[in-house]
């Protein structure tokens, strides 16, 4: 973990309250794993409200350009001051932070399974897995189509699977409807879904259910980023975990089976 200056490169808003902003950050670029998130400042250099950084995942990297993105959701007084930096400033982020996600070196066949803005957390797993010539599917939900994560920002060799709500894009549904064939040809399952969505899969799916086949991802805000408030702490099958150390990232069994089904 350290601390960053980094600069805009660009902040484009994809759509309606939705920024993907790039920075010029190398040794971030260079160190940070997928799954992995940073603490930014979300205020001016001389000014401290808001008072406390705001956690985003890495969306994607280019280490040989020095590049990182971060896909910004504007929802409060941070992400809104955040969304309106232009290119030239300067960022304070710390990091990379926290447990990621990880892919067994046997897997050739990797199942990413996201809901709306969670999405953020994966996509750098995709663009990585890509890189090391696995094969990828992407299953995704969102309530409609104007919130669909856009195609063109995944590597073109990502299989994308859209599922929304009111199908108006499209398969309409929930997103354990459309996982069947896929988990029977997965060698993995990387889900950065609800908790309570992780413990339908868990409960509905027996390849979910296998040692070292599934991870989660549970989120809560997130304060101090190093486990001493411990605010963000839950109840996993073998113990209290604080997410911001010890995750963002848990084999899923950890979380559902901790959960009275």
């Amino acid at each position: 973990m350290r601390l960053y200056t980094a600069t805009i490169t660009s902040n484009n808003e994809i759509r309606a309250g939705v920024h993907l902003i790039e920075m010029h950050v190398p040794a971030l670029a260079s160190a940070v794993q997928p799954g992995q998130y940073c603490m930014v400042r979300c205020c001016h250099a001389l000014a401290s409200d808001p008072l406390l950084r705001r956690p985003f995942f890495v969306h994607s990297v280019r280490p040989a350009l020095g590049l990182c993105t971060l896909l910004v959701h504007v929802q409060g007084r941070g992400t809104s001051w955040l969304g309106g930096q232009r290119e030239g400033g300067t960022l304070d982020i710390l990091g990379p932070l926290g447990h990621g996600w990880e892919v067994r070196p046997t897997v050739r066949n990797l199942l990413l399974v996201s809901e709306s803005s969670m999405i953020s957390s994966i996509t750098l797993l995709a663009q990585s897995a890509i890189e090391q010539e696995l094969a990828v599917t992407l299953v995704a939900h969102f309530s409609n189509a104007a919130e669909v994560y856009p195609p063109a920002l995944l590597p073109p060799e990502v299989e994308y699977h859209i599922i929304t709500a009111d199908g108006s894009l499209g398969e309409q549904g929930e997103v354990q409807g459309a996982l069947g064939d896929y988990l029977v040809w997965a060698d993995a399952a990387c889900c950065s879904v609800s908790r309570e969505t992780a413990v339908v899969l868990y409960a509905t799916f027996e390849r979910m259910r296998g040692r070292n086949f599934a991870q989660a991802l549970v989120l809560r805000p997130l304060v101090c980023a190093s486990g001493v408030c411990l605010s963000c702490s839950f109840e996993t099958l073998s113990g209290m975990k604080v997410i911001c150390r010890d995750g963002p990232v848990f084999d899923l069994r950890e979380v559902a089976r901790s959960v009275t089904i």
